[in-house]
């Protein structure tokens, strides 16, 4: 109906419309009342004086010099003012909640047509939201959400602690809506940016289960305040870096907001902004959370991708400031969604093209990072270093099993990942206070599975450029060390003839390649030389171990990715819980199995180990080549004999395959019985269960 009538006629009739809607407002009936406030909102226009009349109980004089479309005496102007003044205080205050939530509802849109009326309303919605109705505080964040969306919303410091207040509300909806409407505020200064942030950690601290919310919300108020983040993140870098001795602990809530903050900065081609690379780095190890919160901006890939970006792009460790001492504004085009929409770009060419190369990439980064990890090691701090280690392996866990070659770069560093985790703890254990009998118990376990460890990773993989098989001889070296700083006599002379070992096939290595040895293999190679040759009556006491192992430094493994995975897939035919395999006690039994060998060369020993109670085993020698088949992958069927039936009704056997450590001597492997393996085994599949059950004599 306003719409046919001139723009000057139109606003008359609205304003007139208003009016008598806010007179309304007070109506007996709460009904009239909610029907009133639902059809404010649907006006479109206002005139400005009448809508900060409807904000104040306090008479304005809004029509003073104003024309009314009829006439109308003083008195009934002053009642116009009256039916208007305060309509909306009325209504926020209104002792049903109906009435609140359809008052706040009203104002949805009227802020856009007034700046003045936009405070005076921001100001009114404040108080809502210590409101007893949660669907009231819910509609007021709402409608502070549309005024942040038309860029109507103008928070100051006096609104900050009302506003913050939602964020330890009880009702985690009123939380939710409260983080959204963060992510679009445009904070006017660092204090305020600084509020927020204590808030939401605030909140955090009372409500754990809103970690995903508060990092996301976290990561946007970085991207809408870059130079505030940088300040901040400046003036608390020493206390959250790990290498820095910082005053937090590098697992705690704090710091991961403080990196979420930190990384949120887009990557700028000219550096003029800086943010400490190290924190790209210590995100990658936080990857699984972060990428679960930043789940409506970019997915795990891309986030990684993004990270390797920014670690690649960043070379120094401090923030660059302008000369006036606050952190230098971005430049245009450098903004993160650049970035992002950069990234993705690149992901899907890779997926189609790269995949490979990028995987390679990748694995290397989280390599170099498993470096940086060893002053924390060194320094006695086991939780961060097990915590950072666990979350690299859960970056390895995005990327799918490609190409032979990444595939087996995946298991490669997954497994040197584990051995790393091995090293801390046995590191850790070397100054723990423990009881005696304690130590050397765990000493024991810890070792026996670190020396396995080494061995499977020798063993499981082919393809070792140089570098990367005198990594892992260094870390064997370390191994045997540490036996022997125990102080096992009773097989100090093993150890020692292993250590020997080991230390001749890296001085064979070392001429090859032309490298210079590490400190701390110069330091064993010269204590060995010290000793002489080996024997029984060899002294390992001449030797100090502490000495020794405090030279050493894990240096970083230049990776070549060229690596192939040697695995097995074991299948038992025909057998399950139902259906036992029948015996006779005593007598032989076959059991069918389907083997599929990878990249197991021909000259390599396998064996099929079959153990019944855990203690006892029976090993059967595999000759795989009379099957055919290639180097890279084998499939055939083989009946297994197992030789040692109990006498019992039932029972339940185990097998597996095991790959013979060619590169150990004979001399210092672990018998495994007359007719059996005489090096130790590489197991490269699964346990399978077999069940077998006696034949009825009946």
């Amino acid at each position: 109906m306003l719409a046919a009538h001139s723009p000057e006629r139109k606003r008359y009739l609205s304003d007139e419309i208003f009016i008598n809607l806010c007179s309304m407002t007070r109506d007996m009936s709460m009904k009239v009342r909610v029907n009133a406030f639902d059809a404010i909102k649907k006006l479109e226009i206002v005139s400005e004086d009448i809508l900060l009349q409807s904000v104040s109980k306090k008479v304005l004089g809004i029509f003073k010099g104003k024309k009314p479309l009829v006439q109308c005496s003083t008195e009934q102007l002053e009642m116009l003012a009256l039916d208007v003044a305060g309509a909306f205080v009325h209504g926020v205050e209104d002792e049903f909640y109906q009435v609140r939530k359809s008052a706040c509802d009203a104002l949805y849109n009227l802020p856009i047509l007034s700046t003045k009326f936009a405070g005076e309303a921001l100001n009114l919605l404040m108080d809502v939201l210590n409101d007893d109705s949660v669907s009231v505080r819910l509609q007021a964040l709402e409608t502070l959400h549309h005024m942040a969306m038309s860029k109507c919303l103008k928070l100051q410091e006096a609104h900050m602690h009302m506003f913050l207040g939602a964020l330890s509300d009880s009702n985690g909806h009123v939380r939710s809506a409260l983080r959204k409407l963060l992510k679009l505020v445009k904070l006017p200064d660092l204090e305020t940016f600084q509020l927020s942030f204590n808030g939401l950690l605030k909140s955090l601290e009372s409500y754990a289960q809103d970690e995903s919310g508060v990092l996301s919300v976290l990561f946007h108020m970085g991207q809408n305040h870059v130079n505030m983040a940088a300040s901040i993140i400046q003036g608390v870098f020493k206390q959250i870096d790990p290498t820095s001795e910082g005053e937090l602990g590098f697992d705690s809530v704090k710091v991961t907001a403080y990196i979420v903050l930190a990384i949120s900065a887009p990557v700028l081609d000219d550096h003029t902004l800086r943010i400490p690379s190290r924190l790209f780095s210590y995100a990658v190890t936080l990857l699984g959370k972060i990428s679960h919160a930043l789940g409506d901006i970019m997915d795990q890939s891309t986030f990684f991708a993004y990270l390797l970006e920014n670690c690649k792009n960043i070379g120094s460790s401090d923030l660059v400031l302008n000369p006036e001492g606050s952190p230098c504004s971005p430049t245009p085009g450098g903004s993160i969604n650049d970035i992002l929409v950069s990234l993705r770009t690149t992901a899907m060419i890779n997926e189609q093209q790269h995949k490979h190369d990028d995987t390679i990439e990748s694995i290397k980064t989280v390599l170099s990072k498993v470096q940086d990890i060893w002053p924390l090691i060194q320094s006695g701090f086991l939780h961060q270093v097990l915590r950072t280690l666990r979350f690299c392996k859960e970056a390895l866990g995005t990327f799918t099993h490609g190409s032979d070659t990444s595939s087996g770069a995946l298991a490669f560093t997954l497994q040197y990942l584990k051995i790393i985790k091995l090293v801390a703890k046995v590191w850790n254990l070397m100054s723990a206070k423990l009881n005696c009998l304690r130590k050397i118990g765990e000493w024991e376990l810890l070792l026996g599975k670190l020396e396995r460890g080494l061995k499977e990773l020798r063993s499981r993989f082919i393809g070792f450029s140089k570098e990367e098989e005198l990594h892992i001889l260094e870390l064997m070296l370390v191994t045997y060390t540490l036996r022997l700083y125990n102080g096992e006599v009773w097989c100090h002379l093993m150890t020692l003839r292993k250590l020997s070992i080991i230390a001749s096939d890296i001085e064979h290595l070392l001429k090859e390649g032309s490298f210079e040895p590490s400190t701390f293999v110069f330091e064993a190679q010269k204590a060995l030389s010290s000793l002489g040759t080996v024997t029984p009556k060899a002294s390992y006491n001449l030797f100090d171990f502490r000495k020794l192992l405090q030279s050493f430094t894990l240096n970083h493994l230049e990776f070549s990715g060229k690596l192939k995975h040697i695995k097995a897939e074991l299948f038992i035919l025909d057998n399950d819980y139902e259906k036992p395999l029948h015996f006779v006690p005593g007598l032989p039994v076959g059991i069918p199995c389907q083997i599929i060998l990878h990249n197991v060369l021909s000259e390599r020993k396998l064996w099929v180990r079959i153990s019944m109670d855990g203690m006892t085993s029976q090993f059967v020698f595999l000759d795989f080549p009379v099957f055919g088949g290639c180097d890279e992958v084998r499939e055939f069927t083989y009946v297994v004999p197992f030789y040692r039936t109990p006498k019992a009704s039932s029972f339940i056997a185990r097998i597996c395959i095991g790959l013979e450590c060619c590169f150990e001597s004979a001399e210092v492997s672990k018998r495994h019985g007359h007719g059996g393996p005489r090096r130790d085994l590489a197991y490269i599949c699964k346990e399978k269960e077999v069940y077998l059950s006696m034949i009825n004599k009946g």
